[in-house]
Formats: C-alpha cells, structure tokens, sequence
C-alpha cells in the first residue's frame, strides 16, 4: 500500500473531504499523475501534504477521485470489505422496521463505497458496480459477501448505461453464487414480496420506498386506492394489507403485473377477486392524454413514476411530466381525496418537486394541504455532506 501513489491538491480543497464529501474534482487537484490506469487507488494529499485519505481515481472523468477511507494507510483488501460489510448490517439492521430482511446493505457513497450498491433480498444478495475503482475490487467484494454472510446466492446486476461516464462497458447479468433461476422471496415490515434479481429492474425491487408504503398503508383502511406505475404491486398490497375496499393497479409493464398478482397471492390475497382489485396493463401517459382512469372513483391515488430526469438535459421536460401526471391524480380527487406522490430523481430537488406541485394543483383548480413529506429511509439515507446523495421525496397531500 505504501507504494500507491499520491495526488495533491490545491490550496484549500481539502475541506470538503472535512465535511464528509467523497468527491474529489478536477479542478480542486494540483498534482496529479494522468497516466495512472483508470480505477488506480490513490492516496489524496493536502497543499502542505497532510494525509486525507484512500480513494479510486479515473482520469477520464470530472470526479477524478472517490474516498474509500480517511486512513490513509488502510489496506483495501478482502479484510477492508469484510470489515466494511459487517459495520454497515449492524447498523442498517438496528434502523430496519421489524419482520423486514430485504434492505439496502450498501448504498454507494453515502455508505462510504463509492459505485457499489449491494441489496439483501434474505439469504439473496446482488450487487451493481458503477465505478471503474469498483470495477477493480469485483473478486474482493464477492469474497467479503460470502465471508461476512454465507449467502446463497449472489448476483451481479452491473447491466447499466451510467458505466459508460466511467469508460466502462455495459456487464452482463452475472449469478457468481449459487441459483437464481426464480424470483427470490423477502420480507418488508412481515410482507411477503418476491425480487426478479435477474430481469427486474434495478436489483429486482424498489426497496427505497418502503417509509412512503408504510405511510399509504396508514391511510387505506376502507378507501378506494388507484396505484399508478404500479411495477410489482408494493404499495397496491400494503393498501390491501391495511384493509382498503379497492385497490387498481396499473403499469404499462405485464410482466411487473404477473409479479404483483403473484406478491398479492403470497400474502393469501386473492387477486382474482374482482370484486376488490383490479389490475390493467395500460400506458399511463396515453391514459393521460385520453383523460380517463378505469374503476373510478378514488379516495387515494398513488403516482410512482420512474426516474423522469437522469440527466441534465432531461430537467425541463421531466419537470412538465411530472406537472401533467399530478395536475391529472389531483383533477379526479374530490375534497378528502389523497394523493401519495413521488419523484426519484436526484436533479430535481425537494422543492422543486414542491412547485410543480403547487402549479399542478392550480392548473386542476384544486386546494391542497401537505400532510407529510417522505423521503430515503435509512438504508438508504443522506449523508449530510453529500447533497448529490439526495433524491427521492414522496409527498401526501390532501385535497380540501
């Protein structure tokens, strides 16, 4: 370790790092060797050669380093990892509800491994490298999960276009442990739900909004619920979990809906029962255009779409997306009437997110009050000196 090579940076750019900030950009360095190989550990240096710590370096990028540790003697081995992937499960298991096993073990930078995301669906873990450091430390990684937990399956869910900001190529979905033949089962808050860690999306699950679920939860006892990209059903079952009288579920995906019959039917709930759910493979958008809405009318409706900004080019027309899809919910809500909404994209802040509200609820003539804003649950949590970390905000609000 001793012979990794070191950058210096600029007078005064040190602080960040300070304040918990992993990033080290291009312009804060001022000694740097270029032809270092992407993903290089590298060991970062202040102005007057103070020791900040370990991090991953690309060249061919604006983020030039990644802290992976403040020591900046620690080995970044097998034992880091081991190390690493037990501090984080005791701390996210003490912040998990009961009766829940499927949760985020690693959440990138945030917890303190840049490019790595690693979520635990029970005895099932699956991992996404994002990073070309990450790319690097593949076999120590993998080592560690087998250590640290004995699983029995792990997969690798590395298919992503964001490598290619890294120089890296889009991987294929690898099982590098055990059988992953069928969807795996996982519990959240005692709910059974089943994970395709091979051909769903992300991981397999969105396991981020598991606070805003709980939530609906609380509000769906003898209410009609309409669930809009709804993917496999999460929180049309926590409504139905809690007693809702009705509960539409709608995703222009059929394969997302076949899991979320088959998440309804784990919990020894009927979806066949038509007399109390419904499930329609539509497009909501030409829905929107068409202005209607199947089984209505609707006491709640939940607007969960996917990520509309993931990149900065995408700002302006995602934030008139989002202002359409809720001008259209609030329009069919009658006074009393609750809208559970979300947004995943991290370029479009909390309060930016609160003005498109604000717009579409004038565009629909409606008068709204905010009951509760939602946002990563602690598997998932902000780290106060990493704003870039910040990204999922799901407002309740209620029409008056």
């Amino acid at each position: 370790m001793s012979t990794i090579p070191s950058i210096i940076l600029k007078p005064g750019k040190e602080a960040p790092i300070f304040g918990g900030h992993p990033w080290v950009f291009s312009n804060a360095i001022g000694t740097e060797d270029k032809k270092l190989e992407a993903g290089s550990l590298v060991r970062v240096l202040s102005f007057d050669k103070k020791e900040l710590g370990i991090g991953t370096y690309n060249p061919h990028t604006n983020i030039r380093v990644r802290m992976m540790t403040r020591d900046a003697w620690e080995e970044i081995n097998e034992a880091f990892f081991v190390k690493q992937f037990t501090k984080l499960d005791a701390w996210k298991k003490s912040h998990l509800p009961e009766n829940t096993n499927g949760y985020r073990l690693v959440h990138a930078e945030t917890d303190g491994l840049p490019g790595l995301i690693v979520d635990r669906y029970d005895t099932t873990f699956v991992f996404q490298i994002h990073t070309a450091g990450m790319e690097l430390l593949r076999a120590e990684i993998i080592a560690a999960l087998t250590q640290v937990f004995s699983p029995k399956v792990i997969v690798e869910r590395s298919d992503l276009v964001v490598r290619k900001r890294e120089g890296l190529k889009t991987a294929p979905i690898t099982v590098h442990l055990g059988s992953a033949t069928e969807p795996v089962s996982f519990m959240e808050n005692g709910i059974t739900f089943f994970s395709d860690v091979l051909k769903g999306q992300k991981t397999g699950f969105f396991l981020d909004q598991r606070d805003a679920r709980f939530e609906l939860g609380k509000l769906a006892k003898g209410k009609r619920v309409l669930n809009l990209f709804c993917y496999t059903g999460g929180f049309s079952l926590y409504a139905a979990e809690n007693g809702a009288s009705f509960v539409t579920s709608i995703d222009s995906s059929a394969d997302a809906l076949t899991m979320a019959k088959k998440n309804f039917s784990a919990n020894n709930i009927d979806p066949e029962d038509t007399e109390h759910f419904a499930f329609e493979n539509m497009d909501i958008f030409e829905m929107i255009k068409r202005n209607t809405l199947p089984h209505t009318p609707y006491d709640i409706i939940i607007c969960d779409p996917p990520a509309l900004a993931k990149k900065e080019d995408d700002i302006k027309n995602a934030q008139r997306a989002y202002g359409e899809l809720n001008q259209f919910c609030l329009s069919k809500l009658s006074p009393g009437g609750i809208l559970v909404t979300s947004s995943c994209s991290g370029r479009i802040t909390q309060e930016d997110f609160r003005d498109t509200l604000r717009i579409a609820a004038g565009r629909a003539h409606k008068t709204v009050k905010i009951l509760k804003w939602v946002t990563q649950p602690a598997d998932h949590a902000e780290l106060l000196g990493f704003d870039e970390g910040r990204y999922l905000k799901t407002a309740i609000v209620e029409v008056i």
